[in-house]
């Protein structure tokens, strides 16, 4: 009964390997290429890995993505009929928290503004509002999106949320469904996406949403690359009615040299470094996975491959 550890998105195997280990120690734990007898593995942890090089594992139970972009994975047809189960820190991941919040403080503080004045070397305080006259939105409530959402909340700042389905929340005003979508725009000055990549979601941060947005608002896009439309994001940005965007996510990765997006002033590129999974981080999530499945309990994190996330 063996877990199959393929490259990592980050790291070596033996570092993960040894991460694992510290929370199932007798465990036993092979490193891609190295399979074996592939009857022997029941759990594959797998990162940015094409399945299409995957033999077939026909005693597999559960595959665990080291990654928040399973879309790929959903969409592959060697893709294993076992539960897909994420891994990452059950309250959110605390860098991405704190890099959510860093960028919205940045567009809050007109950072990017500040810097050219910088480069111009002009001297000039630009007018600030109060984190309580500023509408923060959050595309998205899921795990990624909700501990940033509250953090910006306990600093003052007008914060809501949009979501696909029915929710509610005591303290984050939350606008349900596609017709509250463009309520939800209208009152949002900084737009933080933490949506998954599905159908629906696809090309969603386009011309049409952007005009929803206030004038001057700012975009944030720490999603994935695939839910912006670029031309629409320099069109509106040119067009003044976007102040600003910070893209950590672009389509593709790395981002074209000869992208307009690079050298845009009002755009911020960060290359996907909102989170970087450790196995120290997520070795419980992956210990309580096996726990379950020998136990023949339910999974705590499996994905819904109909909604795909």
């Amino acid at each position: 009964m063996a877990l199959l550890l393929t490259p990592p998105v980050k790291g070596t195997l033996e570092h993960w390997r040894d991460g694992i280990l510290q929370e199932i120690p007798d465990l036993e734990i092979r490193l891609w290429p190295d399979v074996g007898d592939p009857a022997d593995i029941r759990y594959v942890l797998i990162g940015k890995f094409d399945l299409a090089d995957m033999p077939e594992l026909p005693n597999l139970r559960v595959m665990m993505p080291m990654f928040a972009g399973i879309e790929y994975l959903i969409a592959h047809p060697n893709m294993p009929d076992v539960p897909l189960v994420r891994i990452g820190p059950p309250g959110g991941d605390p860098a991405m928290t704190e890099y959510a919040v860093l960028h919205v403080l940045r567009h809050h503080r007109h950072m990017p503004d500040y810097l050219a004045q910088q480069r111009d070397k002009v001297w000039n305080a630009i007018p600030q509002k109060l984190p309580r006259d500023q509408r923060v939105g959050f595309m998205g409530f899921g795990t990624m999106a909700e501990p940033p959402a509250r953090a910006l909340h306990g600093m003052g700042f007008d914060v809501a949320a949009w979501v696909r389905s029915d929710r509610r929340d005591a303290d984050i005003e939350m606008f349900c469904g596609p017709d509250r979508l463009p309520d939800f725009l209208a009152r949002t000055d900084i737009l933080v996406c933490l949506l998954p990549l599905t159908a629906e979601t696809n090309a969603m941060l386009n011309a049409e949403r952007f005009a929803q947005l206030p004038e001057g608002a700012s975009v944030i896009n720490l999603g994935r690359g695939a839910h912006l439309v670029d031309d629409d994001l320099v069109a509106a940005l040119d067009s003044g009615h976007l102040a600003g965007a910070t893209l950590d996510a672009t389509n593709p990765e790395p981002l074209p040299a000869e992208s307009p997006l690079w050298l845009h002033e009002q755009v911020t590129i960060m290359p996907h470094t909102a989170r970087r999974v450790r196995p120290e981080d997520v070795g419980p999530q992956v210990a309580e996975a096996i726990r379950r499945d020998r136990a023949g309990e339910p999974q705590l994190w499996a994905v819904d491959r109909s909604a795909g996330y």
